[in-house]
């Protein structure tokens, strides 16, 4: 019986959705799992997954992601340019340069791809090893959010991101200097990186729960004049002029609702008394992430713009839970497997609907391309 393309594509969901739950099943019954992140646990299954991930993005097929063929193209047109030769213009400097210099060692496509999904988990990987108190619900959240299909499709950002995960340890450490280098290293290789300038102020800034008076009424007015503020700032993005097709097929609001959760949850649930500087910093960073999100529904742009800070809510909420107030200790606990159930089927249901930039069906690059 032969298997058509749609079978095909069920078939990789379903094995992925399964592959996501055997964690969460290991580590279900272990009450102080996501109080430390020393854990043998955590360690091991931090390093398989993003091993495993690396793997799954250097052994794809070119057809596999939306843009993969379009940088394989611009690869290959490098490789055969001498640096003389090159038209700087044809994309962001640092971009061209790494492209240039992995060509003057390897020729071949595939090891472009391997080496480049090598060199992007080496970037996220460490930040994830240091601030992953839940390995289980982190890998879920990772991979049923938007960071997972970039990594398959949007080489040039991803690069930047993982340089943004670079520039957030700079900013931790208080290194000012470290982080300017990096945030100008990621705007060389992706202009959206200018809004990594974000991170230091926001990581550094204290704010707590009587600031919600303040927050929220922001969030809400922003929301309602969203457009109007858009427009106001249209001239600063004269680069990106090509409109989404509609909100719909983004799942823009899907988002923007999921992260005003997220948002309500971290104020609400924890011990204020128990956060540390870390969580505090990363919940800023997921205001200012549904901030962004609130423009999504009128541009791509808001959505690329928001990638350099959705990949560190899979590190917050495990912090939150874990710094849970007595009041809030079974909601809690609740909420964390609810989050995976959720976002499983949320993964699921908009992948199978082409939600999923040509991640699935996933082929590996000795596959034949249908």
């Amino acid at each position: 019986m032969r298997i058509n393309s749609n079978d095909t594509e069920e078939y990789n969901l379903a094995a992925f959705v399964v592959l996501l739950l055997i964690p969460i099943i290991i580590q279900h019954g272990k009450t102080n799992y996501y109080r430390n992140n020393n854990s043998k646990w955590n360690i091991y299954a931090l390093a398989f997954f993003f091993s495993f991930l690396v793997l799954l993005v250097a052994l794809r097929h070119e057809s596999v992601g939306n843009d993969t063929r379009n940088y394989i193209s611009y690869f290959r047109q490098y490789s055969n340019l001498s640096w003389k030769e090159i038209d700087w213009s044809s994309a962001e400097v640092g971009f061209v340069v790494y492209n240039k210099a992995i060509s003057m060692f390897v020729k071949d496509s595939q090891m472009y791809l391997a080496i480049t999904a090598i060199v992007t988990g080496a970037m996220i990987y460490p930040t994830y090893r240091r601030l992953c108190l839940d390995a289980s619900l982190s890998i879920v959240l990772f991979c049923t959010m938007s960071t997972f299909v970039m990594m398959f499709s949007g080489i040039r950002q991803m690069l930047a991101i993982g340089v943004g995960c670079i520039a957030f340890e700079a900013t931790r450490k208080n290194k000012l200097v470290s982080f300017v280098v990096c945030v100008l290293i990621a705007l060389s290789l992706h202009t959206s990186a200018f809004m990594l300038v974000f991170m230091y102020p926001l990581y550094h800034a204290k704010v707590t729960r009587k600031w919600l008076y303040v927050v929220f009424p922001v969030l809400i007015l922003t929301f309602v004049f969203n457009k109007k503020i858009f427009m106001a700032l249209g001239t600063l993005l004269e680069k990106y002029t090509r409109f989404d097709a509609t909100v719909e097929q983004t799942g823009a609001y899907t988002v923007l609702i999921l992260f005003a959760a997220f948002a309500i949850f971290s104020f609400i649930i924890p011990d204020e008394t128990l956060l540390d500087k870390e969580t505090i910093g990363l919940r800023n960073i997921l205001l200012f992430s549904l901030l962004l999100q609130m423009f999504a529904p009128l541009h791509t742009l808001a959505m690329r713009m928001n990638y350099y800070y959705i990949i560190f809510i899979p590190l917050l909420i495990p912090k939150i839970i874990a710094c849970r107030s007595e009041r809030y200790n079974q909601v809690a606990i609740f909420a964390r497997y609810a989050m995976v159930m959720f976002f499983l089927a949320y993964f699921f249901v908009g992948a199978r609907n082409g939600n999923n930039l040509h991640v699935f069906p996933y082929r590996a690059f000795w596959e034949t391309s249908t």
